[in-house]
């Protein structure tokens, strides 16, 4: 039975699990590894990054009575309770399962390090316990800190090594992700925990609590596209917001802004050729070089950061960061946003691994990408892109609904977006339903029918009514919305956040 410490701290708003271990063993003065094996995290000296994203039931319960906490204010440590909307925190992600290794190896669930601001750790260094880490400075997306008006950093500045990480090694690959890097170290929380060599040698030390002259002043359009970021992140599925000029929903629009990543940095510089008037594309520029560099050339301590490497993850460097997801909300929010998508996919090669990502991505993207995507490349001949006129419906959201849940018709709760289109209200509900079926597995019409236990003649008479309805202009596309909304919303009524068993899987990928 886990009995309570003796003393314990209250975690801080937006704090992220190993940011308050650091603290409440800096505070009770063990190291963070014996602490974690007193909250049962491991029992070995292995710190498994995993618990960064979501924590198991019975490993919330013990934290809880070991620190004497309330439940929700440890679920509250975790990346998927701060940002129940960023779609890459779920273990099921673009169609497929995720195991934490794999969630620790990809570039937009979390960074191998975290930016951080010295102001901010230098406001909460006489806090118990010492400097607060935030959560949000560990998702790919968050570059600035709004409160101090600056550009994060992102290394050390005595051994230039990620802060908060484990660093890399000779050839320029990450050490494993850890939960805390340097464990056993029993260092302030402000103090950089990168070990030099191996084996036993100490940690850095540096305090990253210091003024800083790296921190660049973020343009007003890097404010809006930081301010946009979060709030998609934070908001709750049900939500609705604009991409390309359409409604969507916040996991869309983030899928979004991950292949406009992606349409960028493979076709460099169209997009630049288009939208000249944005700031810092040198900054850009730079990215899209370091990441189009032979692999021989890259050997070695990266110099924009690991994520650089792959074809669509995001940049280490902070400028980088937000000079390059300014250009992508610039065009996601532009009016001419998809006339630079036109021109950066005209010369995106069909037989490139760019393409064959973006392939991957175009079903879980917005109804305006899709459109985008379906008007500018041969795309919509190999996969689903924009409105499907007819039938069949593709299994875009297998692992992400449960199809014995899914009631024929369709609930009220379910069925608002339905309701704005002003069409048959009933034989559109009982479609919905066949239809979100078939996005969970598959499968034909009828089949989907019979689960629902629809008879032969009403699925008829349903398909009649809602084909003849569907050929009315514009009816095709409100409908693909509709319901790509509403499996969002069932896929949120079905799961909460994101999972209610709060478990990664460990399916492979």
């Amino acid at each position: 039975m886990t009995t309570p410490l003796p003393r314990s701290l209250d975690p801080a708003q937006g704090e992220l699990l190993a940011s308050y271990l650091l603290r409440l063993a800096h505070q009770v003065g063990i190291s963070p590894l014996d602490l974690a094996h007193r909250c049962g995290l491991t029992t070995g000296t292995v710190l498994s990054a995993q618990h960064l994203v979501r924590l198991a039931d019975h490993h919330a319960e013990q934290i809880a009575t070991l620190c004497r906490l309330d439940l929700a204010e440890v679920h509250a440590l975790t990346l998927v309770e701060q940002a129940p909307s960023y779609a890459p925190l779920h273990p099921v992600y673009l169609g497929r399962h995720q195991s934490h290794t794999t969630m620790a190896n990809d570039g937009w669930v979390f960074t191998a390090f975290s930016r951080y601001c010295p102001d901010c750790l230098a406001d909460t260094a006489d806090q118990p316990g010492g400097s607060i880490w935030p959560g949000s400075w560990r998702l790919p997306h968050t570059f600035l800190c709004p409160r101090h008006q600056r550009l994060l950093d992102w290394r050390c500045p005595q051994c230039q090594a990620p802060a908060f990480s484990n660093g890399y090694r000779t050839d320029g690959r990450w050490r494993p992700t850890q939960l805390t890097p340097a464990p056993r170290s029993r260092l302030h929380p402000a103090r950089c925990r990168h070990r030099l060599g191996t084996g036993q040698v100490p940690a850095c030390g540096y305090r990253l609590d210091q003024p800083s002259a790296t921190g660049n002043v973020p343009t007003a359009a890097m404010a809006h596209t930081q301010q946009r970021l979060t709030e998609a992140a934070r908001s709750v599925a049900v939500q609705d917001i604009g991409s390309l000029g359409r409604p969507t929903s916040p996991q869309r629009f983030l899928n979004d802004v991950r292949a406009v990543t992606l349409i960028i940095c493979s076709t460099w510089p169209a997009a630049a050729e288009t939208l000249r008037d944005v700031e810092h594309l040198d900054a850009v520029a730079a990215h899209a070089d370091t990441r189009n560099r032979a692999a021989t050339e890259r050997a070695g301590p990266p110099e924009g950061g690991w994520l650089a490497r792959s074809v669509d993850r995001p940049p280490g460097d902070p400028l980088r960061a937000a000079a390059l997801m300014t250009l992508v909300v610039r065009i996601l929010d532009a009016p001419d946003g998809q006339t630079a998508l036109a021109r950066s996919l005209s010369r995106l090669p069909s037989n490139s691994a760019a393409y064959r990502r973006l392939q991957r991505l175009t079903p879980h993207c917005s109804p305006g990408m899709n459109a985008a995507i379906a008007e500018s490349t041969p795309l919509r001949h190999t996969t689903v892109v924009g409105p499907t006129p007819l039938f069949p419906q593709p299994p875009t959201h297998q692992g992400l609904l449960d199809p014995n849940t899914i009631p024929c018709p369709l609930p009220d709760a379910w069925a608002r977006p339905l309701d704005e289109l002003k069409g048959p209200s009933a034989p559109l509900r009982r479609d919905a339903a066949i239809r979100l079926l078939q996005m969970t597995h598959g499968g034909s019409r009828a089949t989907a029918a019979r689960r629902l236990g629809m008879t032969p003649g009403t699925l008829q008479s349903t398909t009649y009514t809602v084909r003849t309805w569907q050929k009315i202009a514009g009816n095709a596309d409100a409908y693909q919305n509709a319901l790509l909304r509403i499996a969002d919303i069932a896929a949120a009524a079905q799961n909460g956040p994101f999972s209610s068993t709060r478990l990664i899987s460990h399916d492979t990928d």
